[in-house]
């Protein structure tokens, strides 16, 4: 059968101001692609989420009369709701004879009042490759989805769900995710994923909504064909990001990873996410050899108060010891902030700008923007926000944006939050009166960070050099003229 896959425009705060070459792409509409193509389905995607919606509804017009598609599944995730039910009440209109599948996170949670707002709809819900297979085999036979395993659908004017269909045990029988779809000659970096799956609930995340918190891995073997595969398809590749949540949740793993990625002469750079914890020395080096050159980690709050609220499960002291090991390590650190979790406040925010400034002066961390929290539906935020009435069900069949989470604190107080955080910590603000006061005892890791760093980090200083007007370097040199008369008149 004809299948057309697509991912619609993300809501304006999500999408990135342009369309670029080198933005992330869905991994889960690329496996379903390269699954269902197995299978012998024609199949084309479209990766619409950084479009315009205007540009995105009419590349799907278009190809909606060039490919006569017999199924059309949309990937449904909170940010890019309003534009695929806008999409999906526009080929129902056009298209009846189509049968349209939804997929994705918030399909998953959100099933219900979808199929009751548009009953034609079948939801593919969690893991989809083996169940929208399915669907397809009783799609070409005509044949009754009844026995399908993992969907959702209306009849007779009821939501019928069939029975949870099992996560994937062995990921390593899908075949590779179709990464051609989304390459063009101008694109350098690739997407990966090694495992599937969270062991952890933070309060802020959906992800167990799919994992069950069931991780499971693809083997090392199978990890690295599929990156020579890629370093081999397209040459112009240069980096390549793995997007596991938990990258480093087995070290032992991790190195054998990186070991064969070495035995096979790959020198590509990576990029990956982790936990501070566990992190080993071992894995650092590992890691360095390999060409990983830029580490994500999430640390949401530098408060010990914030971190077991959000039940991030690490502590400070974990924080510390895996950026002693990474101290003198050639891998860029970023770490994720986010400003408003339950129980933020002024202690929280001082204990938070306390606490990063004291790993920075360990090894330097670049910061640009920070998160504030957000509302998503599936989370335990969203269970309190439910609770306090500030939002309910209902609101995700409306047109509004995701909304930040405000049961403690006005939108205007958590932007001053997330404004002080930012002129303590991040780079460019130390180019600010403001942000120079508040960041002058980091100088001289500033310093270290500019003259050991990577290229990534000394062309962030120059270009930051470059920016710097006559005007500033006057009001910092009275300030500082100021600070020093006031030192000599309190000796």
């Amino acid at each position: 059968m004809k299948t057309l896959l697509i991912t619609t425009s993300f809501e304006d705060s999500h999408r990135n101001s342009a369309v670029q070459d080198n933005s992330h792409y869905p991994l889960g509409l690329a496996y379903l692609h390269s699954y269902l193509e197995q299978y012998n389905h024609e199949v084309e995607t479209l990766f619409l989420n950084d479009y315009p919606y205007e540009n995105c509804f009419n590349i799907i017009k278009q190809k909606l009369e060039l490919f006569q598609a017999d199924v059309i599944g949309f990937n449904i995730l909170t940010p890019n709701r309003i534009s695929s039910f806008e999409i999906i009440e526009y080929v129902y209109d056009i298209k009846k004879d189509v049968k349209i599948v939804i997929g994705g996170i918030h399909t998953t949670l959100m099933y219900q009042q979808i199929l009751k707002k548009y009953p034609f709809l079948i939801a593919v819900l969690g893991e989809g490759e083996e169940t929208i297979r399915e669907l397809m085999d009783k799609f070409s036979k005509k044949e009754s989805i009844s026995s399908v395993n993992g969907i959702a659908y209306i009849n007779n004017g009821k939501v019928v769900k069939t029975e949870n269909r099992k996560l994937i045990e062995n990921l390593d029988k899908l075949p590779f995710p179709k990464h051609e779809i989304f390459f063009s000659q101008n694109r350098t970096l690739g997407n990966l994923l090694t495992s599937r799956g969270c062991p952890f609930k933070c309060s802020f995340c959906v992800l167990d909504s799919i994992s069950q918190q069931n991780v499971r891995y693809r083997s090392s073997k199978n990890v690295v064909d599929e990156i020579e595969y890629m370093v081999k398809k397209f040459p112009q590749l240069t980096t390549i990001w793995i997007h596991d949540d938990n990258f480093f949740l087995k070290n032992d793993r991790a190195i054998e990873i990186c070991n064969d990625i070495v035995r096979r002469g790959i020198k590509k750079k990576f990029i990956c996410s982790g936990r501070f914890k566990p992190f080993t020395k071992e894995l650092a080096d590992a890691l360095e050899k390999a060409g990983f050159m830029h580490i994500l980690f999430g640390l949401e709050s530098g408060s010990k108060k914030i971190l077991d609220t959000c039940h991030k499960k690490i502590l400070r002291e974990d924080v510390v010891k895996t950026m002693k090991v990474l101290k003198n390590s050639k891998i860029e650190v970023t770490t994720f902030l986010i400003i408003g979790l339950y129980g933020e406040n002024d202690d929280t925010i001082r204990e938070t700008i306390r606490f990063v400034k004291s790993i920075q002066k360990i090894k330097y961390i670049y910061f640009d923007e920070i998160g504030v929290i957000l509302t998503y539906p599936g989370t335990e935020i969203y269970d309190i926000a439910k609770k306090h009435g500030l939002i309910d069900d209902s609101y995700w069949l409306t047109g509004q944006q995701t909304p930040i989470f405000t049961v403690e604190h006005s939108i205007e107080k958590l932007l001053n939050y997330k404004k002080r955080v930012i002129n303590s910590i991040a780079f460019k603000k130390i180019f600010s009166l403001s942000g120079f006061i508040h960041q002058f005892d980091m100088i001289p890791a500033i310093i270290k960070y500019a003259i050991n760093g990577s290229y990534f980090s000394k062309g962030t200083i120059y270009n930051a050099i470059l920016q710097i007007s006559p005007k500033f370097i006057k009001a910092i040199l009275s300030y500082m003229k100021k600070s020093l008369v006031r030192s000599k008149t309190f000796k």
